[in-house]
C-alpha cells in the first residue's frame, strides 16, 4: 500500500534526523515554508508534525515553532518507525482478549491499594484534560492497575511485554481525538471513569461491557486513519 503524503514527509524528516542533517534542538521551518519545500499541502505538513510529536521526536512550543527534541525516544537509533495498521489490529485484538477479562477479575480481587492506583491514574487523566494534554502515560497506568488487581502475574507480564506499543497507540488515539475528530479527550477520561466505577461496585457484567466498548471505540478510531 502506498504511503500517504504526510507519512512520506514524516519519513523524510526522520531520515534527516538519523543522518544528522537535523540535530537535537534544531528549529524546523514554518509550516508554509515546509509545504513549499516539499511541494505538498500545509495540511499534510501539519499531519507530519503531529505524527512526529506523537513519536516524541519533536516538541511544539506555542508562539515559537517546532523543535527537534534534545533526547530521542528509546529505540530510535535501532528501528523507530510509525506504528502500522497491522500493529494496531494485533494489539487491540490482544487487549480485548486480555483486558476485558482483567476488568472482570478485578471486580472480584481489587483491594484498596489497587483502587488507589486507579484513582491516581484517573486524577492524572483529569489534569491532562484540563491542560489539553494527551495523558497517555496515565491511561497506561490505569489499565496496568486493573491488570495488577487480578493478582495474576502472567496477565501483568503480558501487558508489560507490549507496554511500549500500548503507550504509542494510546498517544495516537488521544492525538486523533484531540487534533482530528475535534472532540475532547474528556470522552476517553469519562470512559475510564465508567470502567473504574463498575469495578469499584464489583459489577462484573458492567465492567467487562465498559472495557470492551472502550477498546472497540479505540480500535475504530485508529483503523479509520490507518
Amino acid at each position: 500500500m502506498r504511503k500517504r503524503v504526510y507519512e512520506e514527509i514524516t519519513d523524510i524528516i526522520l531520515s534527516d534526523i538519523k543522518s544528522g542533517k537535523l540535530k537535537p534542538g534544531d528549529k524546523l521551518p514554518t509550516i508554509s515554508k515546509m509545504a513549499e519545500t516539499y511541494q505538498v499541502s500545509q495540511a499534510s505538513i501539519r499531519e507530519a508534525l503531529n505524527s512526529l510529536k506523537v513519536l516524541d521526536v519533536i516538541q511544539v512550543k506555542h508562539g515559537q515553532g517546532s523543535f527537534i527534541n534534545e533526547q530521542m525516544p528509546l529505540g530510535f537509533e535501532q528501528n523507530f518507525e510509525i506504528i502500522t495498521k497491522s500493529d494496531i489490529t494485533n494489539l487491540l485484538e490482544l487487549r480485548k482478549i486480555i483486558e476485558v477479562g482483567c476488568a472482570g477479575a478485578a471486580c472480584k480481587k481489587a483491594d484498596a491499594l489497587h483502587f488507589e492506583k486507579m484513582e491516581k491514574a484517573l486524577k492524572k487523566m483529569e489534569t491532562a484534560v484540563e491542560n489539553n494534554e494527551l495523558g497517555e502515560q496515565a491511561d497506561y497506568d490505569f489499565h496496568m492497575a486493573i491488570a495488577e488487581a487480578t493478582g495474576n502475574p502472567l496477565l501483568i507480564n503480558l501487558l508489560e511485554d507490549v507496554s511500549e506499543t500500548m503507550i504509542r497507540t494510546m498517544r495516537e488515539t488521544r492525538r486523533l481525538w484531540l487534533y482530528e475528530t475535534q472532540k475532547s479527550i474528556e470522552k476517553i477520561y469519562e470512559e475510564h471513569k465508567l470502567i473504574y466505577k463498575a469495578i469499584k461496585d464489583k459489577n462484573e457484567d458492567e465492567a467487562t461491557k465498559n472495557m470492551l466498548s472502550h477498546l472497540k471505540e479505540v480500535e475504530e478510531l485508529l483503523l479509520m486513519h490507518y
